[in-house]
């Protein structure tokens, strides 16, 4: 990506583009650029993957709009979609790999902003990817865990399906903390499912152990029910197994 090519949008007509660095840190569904100007910094997503089994970019920039004006995300400007690629506000933070008692509050926060945002999109059936990886990993490992994710869904039929819009993919590196503000990014996989699935990823990326995940439930909820606690056991075992297998499918592209 050259400056050149970024001065061409409208954004940056009156503005000097003093940098455009390719970030150390790469996801793996985008490659990012930080757009450095005199008065403010931006981030520039090239997009390498297309999920068209998920939530459309259209969409995902839509509900990163909505997230923005709650104050939970950065406002997106522009949307190539011949060149694949978005502009938004860089915004400012780190990331954590351990959790404190107030980076539980915090986050749990901003969490529960992000699941009271309405959006008419209908819930994303989670069970059907676990069905399309049967299909195509037919390794002895994946069906194992392909097998006790569809159990683990009988047990998650018995709770009440409790929707709403989640991001869908709060790994760390999508977690940004400043000072007592949580601000999240990258919401390509955002979308409208149980507000379970957001707290069991959260338990699984950031290693909680049984006091610490009994504060984030007791935050979110205020009353903990024993069948919370086995609602969220069984979810966080679906997430892990998902995004194993989607690693392991990404591979055979």
């Amino acid at each position: 990506m050259k400056i050149q090519k970024v001065k061409k949008y409208d954004l940056f007509k009156n503005k000097e583009i003093l940098k455009l660095k390719k970030l150390k840190n790469q996801g793996v569904c985008n490659i990012l650029y930080k757009i450095q100007t005199p008065k403010k910094n931006y981030i520039l997503r090239v997009f390498k993957y297309t999920h068209t089994n998920k939530q459309s970019r259209k969409n995902e920039i839509k509900i990163q709009n909505k997230a923005y004006k709650k104050g939970l995300a950065s406002k997106v400007y522009i949307h190539d979609k011949n060149n694949s690629l978005m502009i938004c506000d860089f915004i400012k933070g780190r990331h954590k790999k351990r959790l404190k008692k107030k980076d539980i509050k915090n986050l749990v926060k901003t969490l529960k902003k992000l699941h009271s945002i309405k959006t008419k999109n209908k819930p994303y059936k989670i069970k059907n990817d676990f069905i399309n990886y049967k299909k195509i990993l037919k390794d002895k490992k994946s069906k194992q865990i392909i097998k006790a994710s569809l159990k683990e869904f009988k047990k998650i039929k018995k709770y009440k399906f409790e929707k709403v819009l989640c991001h869908h993919d709060l790994n760390k590196e999508n977690i940004l903390f400043n000072k007592n503000k949580v601000l999240f990014i990258d919401w390509e996989f955002a979308c409208v499912n149980d507000r379970f699935f957001d707290l069991a990823n959260i338990c699984i990326e950031f290693d909680l152990d049984k006091k610490q995940e009994e504060r984030l439930l007791k935050e979110y909820l205020k009353k903990v029910r024993k069948s919370h606690i086995r609602k969220l056991t069984s979810y966080k075992i679906v997430y892990k197994n998902l995004w194993s297998l989607w690693f392991k499918a990404l591979e055979q592209r």
